[in-house]
C-alpha cells in the first residue's frame, strides 16, 4: 500500500482541489471552531489519522486566512474557498454592511425546568437584516456584483450571535408578489422549512426543528416559513 505523504500531497478545502498543506491548515483553522471540529468533519477516516495528528499537534500556532488576504486574491474560485472558510459572521462584522432594518418581538414561549415541568418564558428577541455591497467582495470592471444579504440573531438560551446568509427575496420580497421591502421577519423565517401542510406549531431547540401535525397536515414539499407562519405557529424556542 502506498505511503501518505503529508507535505507532498494536494488537499482539497470547501470542494476545491490544489492547496498546499500549509494553506490547507491555515484555510481549516479559519473554518472550524476547534480541532475536534475539524477532526469530525475533516479526518475522520481512518487512512487520514497521520493528517489528523499532525494538524492537531500544531494546531494552537497556525495562523487563519484573514479577510483581507481574502480580498487581496485574485483568483476568484480560490477567494470564494477563503470566504467560506471565514464565514459571514467575520465577513460582514468586518466589511461595514448597511443595516437596512431592526425589528424586536416581545415573545413569551414555553420552557421545561430541570424536572420536565412546563414554565412560561418571556424575553425580547431581536433581528437584523443587513446588505453587503458586492463589490466590496468581487470587484469586477463589468458591472457591479450582486449585493450579498444576511440577518443576524442572537440564541435566545446562551446569547450567541448568529448571522445568516439569505437570498435576496427574502431579504427584500418577492417583486410579484410583495413590495420590495426589506423585512428582518420575514429573513428570519426564510430560515427555517418544514415537509407538512398546516402544521399545529413549531418547536425549535438550536438548529433542530420540529413541525407537529395537526388533522388537516398532509407531506409536502419542503418549503419555507413566511413570516406570518413564523410569528403565528413557533411554540417553544431554547
Amino acid at each position: 500500500m502506498p505511503t501518505f505523504k503529508l507535505h507532498s500531497a494536494e488537499y482539497i478545502v470547501s470542494h476545491m482541489r490544489g492547496f498546499s498543506l500549509s494553506e490547507a491548515m491555515r484555510f481549516w483553522k479559519a473554518k472550524f471552531e476547534s480541532i475536534n471540529h475539524f477532526k469530525r468533519d475533516v479526518t475522520h477516516h481512518p487512512a487520514l489519522k497521520d493528517l489528523e495528528a499532525f494538524v492537531e499537534e500544531h494546531w494552537e500556532t497556525i495562523q487563519p486566512i484573514t479577510v483581507q488576504e481574502a480580498l487581496q486574491e485574485t483568483n476568484m474560485e480560490k477567494r470564494r474557498v477563503m470566504f467560506d472558510c471565514i464565514g459571514v459572521s467575520r465577513l460582514f462584522q468586518s466589511l461595514d454592511p448597511t443595516l437596512l432594518d431592526k425589528q424586536v418581538i416581545s415573545k413569551v414561549r414555553n420552557r421545561w425546568d430541570k424536572k420536565n415541568k412546563p414554565y412560561e418564558h418571556t424575553f425580547d428577541d431581536t433581528y437584523e437584516l443587513y446588505r453587503l455591497d458586492g463589490n466590496k467582495l468581487f470587484k469586477s470592471e463589468q458591472s457591479d456584483p450582486n449585493p450579498v444579504f444576511a440577518v443576524r440573531c442572537w440564541c435566545t438560551t446562551t446569547e450567541r450571535e448568529y448571522w445568516i446568509y439569505i437570498p435576496e427575496e427574502a431579504a427584500l420580497g418577492n417583486s410579484i408578489s410583495s413590495s420590495r421591502n426589506p423585512d428582518a421577519i420575514r429573513a428570519i423565517a426564510w430560515t427555517i422549512r418544514i415537509d407538512i401542510s398546516h402544521p399545529k406549531r413549531i418547536f425549535r431547540q438550536g438548529d433542530i426543528i420540529v413541525a407537529e401535525q395537526s388533522p388537516q397536515s398532509t407531506d409536502t414539499a419542503p418549503y419555507h416559513l413566511s413570516k406570518e407562519q413564523y410569528l403565528s405557529l413557533m411554540y417553544s424556542e431554547t
